[in-house]
């Protein structure tokens, strides 16, 4: 259970930083979307974080949870978000 409790929080803080993404700059795509787009981002950015050691060493020392990798987890959800919507967002086409 401790190996997956990381990453589940690091996608839930993923997907609000998605969400929040979307708050500031809209991009195009559904609620769902920026949840989804940002809950990849929010799950792969600490790990390729912690692999070239930005984290001070937590991520690989067995997935230790701290203030960094959770701030790290919401960038990187904001940013899955704003480039999930540069490749499939609506291009602000009409609908109709």
């Amino acid at each position: 259970m401790e190996s997956i409790l990381p990453l589940i929080i690091n996608a839930v803080l993923g997907g609000g930083g998605g969400f929040l993404g979307n708050m500031i700059k809209k991009n195009g795509m559904s609620l769902i979307a920026n949840l989804l787009s940002g809950a990849v981002g929010g799950s792969i950015l600490p790990q390729l974080a912690g692999m070239a050691g930005m984290l001070g060493g937590a991520a690989e020392a067995g997935g230790g949870m701290d203030i960094a990798s959770m701030v790290t987890a919401l960038v990187g959800g904001g940013a899955g978000s704003m480039i999930g919507g540069l490749l499939g967002g609506n291009k602000g086409g009409d609908a109709s």
